[in-house]
């Protein structure tokens, strides 16, 4: 298979946008809203009355779209929290809710410079563009790789995996060392058949389901990419940081 041919059927359906502007993070937030607070109800709808879902970590975040190409339209979502600015010590999302399920064996985050990590969060994809009827459950779907095999389809997961290179090259341009995401364990086992490979970091609690924390370090971040999601990465990053990507050529 030509390593270049999952990136050329990206950059002919989708393309990936920093949402910088007022307007581009509005769309983030009605996307979040559709799939988090009206599907999935893992937020109140009644706190959101402008049907936009947001909290008090947007504004230390760096947030991403996945837009359709023929339509022009914003189908996904994702933010980079980053530490707040004037106070590190502030704790990010997954440390509020879940910081009881990380495992001190795995890492102890006490050590970490505050400054030096992250999370991925709100990752959602509109339910018009999830591939199965059963990927309805979920802001995110992948197909079942056994199933896939027995039927012929193509198991690459273009857009759940696209998302989440999104998330990389916003964690790959930022100064963090170490970023963190609350996940299913199978949705981690199967980004890992793509090459990227989280790091299990406690253990699975009830948290919107099933979920336990997931690390990933700067230095491992692509050290196991197949060369098609290698090549993916590549067309986003240059899609996301043109001048970064030009000037690290």
């Amino acid at each position: 298979m030509d390593k270049n041919a999952i990136a050329n059927t990206f950059s002919k359906y989708f393309f990936a946008v920093l949402a910088t502007t007022p307007e581009l993070r509005e769309t983030a937030y009605r996307i979040r809203y559709q799939v988090y607070c009206q599907e999935f109800q893992f937020e109140p709808e009644a706190n959101c009355p402008d049907h936009k879902e947001r909290d008090e970590y947007d504004e230390q975040s760096v947030h991403g779209l996945l837009m359709h190409r023929p339509s022009g339209a914003a189908i996904g979502c994702l933010r980079l929290v980053l530490p707040h600015p004037d106070d590190p010590v502030l704790p990010l999302p997954f440390e509020r809710h879940c910081r009881h399920a990380l495992n001190p064996n795995r890492v102890d985050i006490d050590s970490l410079d505050r400054q030096s990590f992250g999370e991925f969060s709100r990752l959602a994809v509109i339910p018009q563009f999830r591939r199965r009827k059963s990927d309805l459950n979920k802001p995110l779907s992948f197909p079942d790789p056994v199933e896939s095999a027995k039927t012929g389809r193509d198991a690459f997961p273009l857009i759940p995996v696209s998302l989440f290179l999104i998330s990389i090259s916003l964690f790959l341009h930022s100064s963090l060392r170490v970023v963190f995401a609350m996940m299913e364990p199978y949705l981690a086992s199967l980004l890992s058949h793509h090459g990227l490979r989280f790091t299990p970091a406690g253990e699975v609690v009830d948290y919107h389901g099933q979920r336990g924390p997931f690390l990933l370090t700067r230095e491992t971040a692509l050290s196991h990419f197949t060369p098609e999601v290698q090549a993916l990465l590549h067309v986003i990053n240059q899609q996301l940081c043109p001048v970064s990507t030009r000037n690290a050529a």
